[in-house]
């Protein structure tokens, strides 16, 4: 059996990104795997055994009446452990011996101990006991699985919580049981885990994934007042700050846990992300090179490094960076595009084209390599029919981009259809990109055409 270790550090091995920012996740599909398919007829078949036995709110509200002259109590939530396969079937006579087999058990806990006991739902039973703090409620917790994996050679999973704990009710404890069940199954089989900073990580985390950030951010929060050092939560809420708009809380919380760990590459990347969103490019790259000194291998990271030299006009640093991100994902969309514009500004056509195909190979919509693309074929000179689909393209999908309108109106204009010319210069001036000069020629070269006329 597992209760909490620095092992933990296991469960946040899934990198992910998100509108740019990283942070370490839970796989809480793992949660869904550990858990079983609803007994069914738990509940019916429990009572025959136990006739007076309550469940799930009700069992909760007899608790809380029994507990509400109480000062500390304890509570846990115990799951069987049901090997899931495709043919489980969860009408198993012997899966519901099993239920009943912990039932009793934990009734003959209760009954000594000063403890409540019900059926919170058809595959887990909850139980209080007064008077226990958190360490008691474990200790019972080992009791109760040695008991019945002596008895069935079973296990079960249990999750620990007491109160008081923050600012949580009384009628709480028994959900932070829950989170801590959920925490649990990361360990496998016969684990135990008593409600802490990780279950609140975890719990976060699946609100993320469900698109509550707001709760997710209350998750992170509780968790940091038990544990201030968590830099993993630390980082994840400086992510939830930063997606929902507010740099300065994501900067504040990126801060503090960079004192925490001045090596920790995504707390520091995270930061140059918000430097970058905010202006500050010096600041920004510097904490990037930073993060890609301790970690070269993150995509994001030389990424929006080379993406930043390249913005900054050193397109010579920009490629070094970019290339290493097309190595590390290949089949990257963006990562291509800005390729192809380092490529570009150093007049290395062929490469900038090879770019700008891959690009478009990777994301048919991609309008900026279409754009850039067909510039290019002009400027060559070839495949003038390619580069005017391309360039017309890029306009359909962009019509409020001037440097796409401008594009296409210089290739009408070398192609001679100067009225088409003039048109979409005339639209890229109202766009906010100066063609006057070229208004001024085609309006010149259209008057000649007229007067031959």
């Amino acid at each position: 059996m597992m209760t909490r270790t620095s092992n933990d550090k296991l469960l946040f091995q899934s990198r992910g990104s998100t509108r740019h920012f990283l942070f370490s996740r839970t796989d809480t599909g793992r949660i869904a795997d550990a858990k079983p398919k609803e007994i069914s007829g738990a509940h019916d078949r429990m009572k025959t055994v136990f006739p007076d036995m309550l469940v799930d709110n009700r069992f909760i509200e007899y608790a809380m009446l029994h507990l509400d002259m109480v000062s500390q109590f304890g509570a846990m939530i115990i799951r069987l452990d049901q090997e899931i396969t495709e043919n489980n079937n969860s009408k198993n006579p012997q899966v519901l011996d099993h239920q009943i087999q912990i039932a009793k058990i934990l009734d003959k806990i209760c009954q000594k101990g000063n403890g409540l006991w019900g059926l919170v739902n058809p595959d887990a039973l909850g139980s209080f006991f007064a008077e226990k703090n958190g360490s008691e409620i474990l200790q019972i917790a080992k009791k109760l699985q040695k008991y019945f994996s002596k008895q069935t050679q079973k296990t079960v999973t249990i999750g620990v919580s007491a109160f008081p704990t923050l600012t949580y009710k009384k009628e709480e404890i028994l959900e932070n049981a829950r989170k801590a069940l959920d925490h649990a199954s990361f360990f496998g089989p016969n684990s135990a885990v008593i409600f802490d900073d990780v279950s609140l990580n975890i719990s976060g985390d699946k609100l993320y994934e469900k698109g509550d950030i707001q709760g997710t951010i209350a998750e992170f929060k509780k968790a940091l007042l038990i544990n201030s050092s968590n830099v993993n939560v630390r980082n994840s809420l400086g992510v939830c700050y930063g997606i929902a708009g507010n740099y300065e809380q994501a900067a504040e919380e990126f801060c503090k846990a960079i004192d925490i760990d001045k090596n920790e590459y995504m707390t520091l990347y995270n930061l140059g992300l918000v430097n970058m969103l905010t202006g500050e490019r010096e600041k920004a790259l510097d904490f990037f090179l930073k993060a890609h000194d301790i970690n070269s291998d993150i995509y994001e990271v030389a990424f929006q490094t080379g993406k930043l030299y390249l913005e900054m006009g050193n397109s010579e640093q920009a490629t070094v960076f970019l290339e290493r991100a097309a190595k590390i994902e290949p089949e990257s969309v963006a990562v291509y595009r800005y390729l192809g514009d380092c490529y570009a500004v150093s007049d290395r056509t062929d490469e900038a084209i090879s770019a700008y195909e891959k690009s478009i190979k990777y994301n048919p919509c991609d309008a900026a390599s279409m754009s850039a693309l067909g510039s290019l074929y002009d400027k060559r000179n070839e495949n003038s029919e390619i580069a005017l689909m391309f360039c017309r393209e890029s306009v359909e999908l962009s019509p409020e981009n001037s440097l796409f309108r401008y594009r296409l109106g210089r290739l009408y204009y070398h192609q001679k259809r100067f009225k088409e010319a003039l048109m979409e210069f005339k639209k890229a001036k109202r766009l906010g990109r100066d063609t006057t000069e070229y208004i001024e020629k085609t309006n010149s070269y259209i008057d000649n055409q007229d007067t031959w006329k």
